[in-house]
């Protein structure tokens, strides 16, 4: 595990550092003292983390509903969004204290800009992350800067004033935007001699796995993992003091939080590690129907202890902060681990997978906070086993299914189709962009289907396919297929002299 880290090198820390970042600047913006006055002056009957989670969810339904657009816009549109995440940030802190606006109004539309941002931001790591580096480094990323968040709020609190950690916060989306761009950077230098075809923020992605190829079609099967992720995920967000804003880390009783014990702090690393190794990491291989059933128990079983502590008044609150900060953290990791494997089997878009499993996230998130909030604890664990249960009797019959259908034939075939096609690319000197297309004319796409799987305007498109030919000297596709054959069959004789 610290090997394949280690081979992602610069581009993989620097996501680190950014995501963690992202994690500090929302949790100080939504819990800590340095904000706590903007939250009391609401007046509103609602958790404020509402009104950032509808920012969150508009940002996920654009995302999903024009992904082509999106990734279009992405160069042109990131330093806008960085910008009014900071503007968005600002207005939620001082809404309280300035009277030139409705602190209403302000502190709305300060939460919406922040969601915006947070979620863009998120979602840029995670896709170059998964676009450009094997599933474990992505992890690992992702464990990191869940692990040194906790402690960077934590210092955040005991040495920075209050105007200090505003003023920081409100920087935070432009720092976490430079370190994106390093990240990109990196990436770009570690791939630049690939020529896989398909690209990512400019950076060469890495080759889809081999024996994920049959899958790639398989709409229902992404979308059940992805809800089930997703309602978890939201679920276990609403039912701790984490997910809901304005509780600080020393709670009613000035009892410490689970920073405060270096014991505590270690057994979350700890736990935090061995479930990314555990439950993640040692799974890989398995078959997908079975690959998340050791973290949807973990997770619930962390859940289930967690709602047993918090009813026992002698309970130590350290203790269950530790357990409700490590449920969420599991429950995170799972969901970006879904993201992840999905945004390497699907081919629907990438900002279109992101954009709807963070927009199911969104969406249960707002119902929770809205009118789930206060139910029962037991209630909440009997929803939380409905949705386990539903989602893997699910996953099981969709996968049992599948797996009855010849695929293994058809990934065969794809793979042999793009090792084809890669030999073509390299004689005849194609582009990455080029030899992408080139292997999905060579599966009989259509122009209008190439539109859609590679985001790109239809005059691109045919001036991609107008330089194929003319490099490979051919009038039409039948020509190209010809080509592809003959150099598959030349190496294919050269083999058998040998």
């Amino acid at each position: 595990m610290l090997a394949s880290f280690k081979d992602a090198g610069l581009c993989a820390l620097f996501a680190a550092i950014g995501l963690t970042v992202n994690l500090t600047w929302c949790t100080l913006a939504g819990h800590t003292p340095g904000f706590t006055d903007a939250l009391s002056g609401f007046g509103v009957p609602v958790n404020q983390r509402a009104f950032f989670l509808m920012g969150i969810l508009a940002m996920s339904v654009v995302l999903a509903a024009l992904p082509r657009k999106m990734r279009e816009m992405e160069s042109s549109l990131w330093p806008v969004v960085t910008l009014l995440a900071s503007v968005g940030t600002a207005c939620f802190a001082i809404a309280s204290s300035q009277s030139a606006f409705p602190p209403v109004a302000l502190a709305v539309g300060g939460l919406l800009l922040f969601g915006v941002g947070y979620f863009w931001l998120t979602a840029r790591f995670v896709l170059l992350l998964a676009r450009t580096q094997s599933f474990m480094p992505t992890m690992m990323c992702l464990a990191i800067s869940l692990i040194a968040e906790p402690a960077l709020v934590s210092l955040a609190e005991r040495l920075l004033s209050t105007d200090v950690q505003v003023s920081a916060v409100v920087l935070m989306p432009i720092l976490s935007t430079v370190f994106f761009q390093c990240a990109r950077s990196a990436a770009f230098k570690q791939r630049s001699s690939e020529k896989t075809g398909r690209t990512v923020f400019g950076v060469p992605s890495r080759p889809r796995a081999e024996q994920k190829k049959g899958m790639r079609d398989d709409i229902r099967d992404a979308i059940i993992l992805i809800a089930a992720a997703s309602l978890l995920l939201a679920t276990v967000r609403s039912l701790s003091f984490v997910g809901l804003w304005g509780e600080g880390h020393i709670d009613e009783f000035d009892h410490p939080s689970m920073t405060s014990s270096p014991l505590l702090f270690l057994a979350y690393c700890l736990g935090l590690a061995a479930f990314s190794y555990l439950a993640l990491g040692r799974t890989e291989n398995w078959p997908l129907r079975l690959r998340f059933q050791p973290s949807f128990i973990t997770i619930i079983i962390t859940l289930s202890v967690s709602m047993i502590l918090a009813g026992d008044q002698n309970a130590n609150p350290a203790v269950l902060d530790t357990l409700m900060r490590l449920n969420d953290s599991f429950s995170h990791l799972m969901f970006w681990a879904v993201v992840a494997i999905l945004l390497d089997l699907s081919t629907i878009p990438s900002y279109r997978v992101i954009g709807t499993a963070t927009a199911l996230y969104a969406a249960g998130s707002i119902v929770w906070v809205l009118f789930l909030g206060k139910a029962d604890a037991v209630e909440n664990l009997i929803v939380i086993a409905a949705i386990y249960v539903l989602s893997i009797a699910s996953m099981y019959y969709s996968w049992n299914k599948r797996e009855s259908a010849p695929s293994d034939a058809a990934a065969v075939v794809t793979d042999a189709l793009e090792r084809r096609c890669a030999e073509v690319s390299k004689k005849y000197k194609l582009s990455p962009r080029e030899s992408e297309i080139l292997v999905l004319l060579a599966q009989g796409r259509t122009r209008t289907y190439i539109q859609e799987e590679l985001v790109l305007a239809e005059n691109t498109v045919k001036s991609h396919v107008a330089h194929i030919y003319t490099k490979l000297g051919i009038r039409d596709r039948q020509d190209m297929i010809d080509i592809v054959l003959d150099i598959a069959d030349a190496k294919d004789d050269k083999h058998a002299k040998d």
